[in-house]
């Protein structure tokens, strides 16, 4: 302090000054590196997890898979390139079941399949609420009944699992089908 006062009878008060927000400066900077310090002391979190959490973990994850929801894409609108015009207009063929005719609704999202097996891989999904005729079926003890599908709208022809959907329709007349090879 006497420093400080000697400076300033001196005339120094351009040093004074400098010497002086140097001071308060090197303060709060002192200061700030505290408070962070003692911030951060009380975050310590732990790396190591317990078996329990892990598989709980698993659990919910497995949960949420089962439960996830596959969304078909809209269809993307195309132009039409100007065709020549035909003779006689071609008829549009609209698939509408005949009353009998056995169909199944997907009660929720399931896999369309090239065998009557989980066995077989995936080729499309059928969606909750999606209709389709069925063209076949295979019973087997091990496999359960599968129906062989042709769709309605859009979508891959395959094997559904009869306890992923409804049958409505008269199941006596539907031809028992071999599985195909894999």
């Amino acid at each position: 302090m006497q420093l400080l006062c000697h400076l300033a009878r001196r005339g120094h008060q351009e040093n004074l000054t400098n010497m002086l927000r140097r001071c308060v400066l090197g303060a709060l900077l002192v200061a700030l590196a505290i408070l962070v310090g003692a911030c951060r002391a009380g975050t310590g979190v732990s790396s190591t997890r317990s078996s329990e959490a892990v598989i709980a973990t698993a659990y919910a994850d497995a949960e949420l898979t089962k439960q996830a929801t596959f969304q078909t894409p809209p269809p993307t609108p195309s132009t039409p390139s100007p065709a020549p015009p035909l003779e006689s207009p071609t008829p549009v063929m609209t698939v509408t079941p005949t009353p009998g005719q056995p169909v199944v609704t997907a009660d929720y999202n399931a896999y369309v399949r090239p065998g009557p097996d989980e066995s077989y891989g995936s080729l499309d999904f059928f969606l909750e609420g999606q209709r389709a005729f069925v063209e076949g079926r295979y019973e087997n003890e091990t496999n359960g009944t599968w129906w062989y599908i042709r769709r309605i709208d859009e979508g891959k022809d395959g094997w559904v699992w009869s306890g992923a959907v409804t049958l409505t329709g008269d199941a006596s007349g539907i031809p028992i089908l071999e599985a195909p090879p894999q």
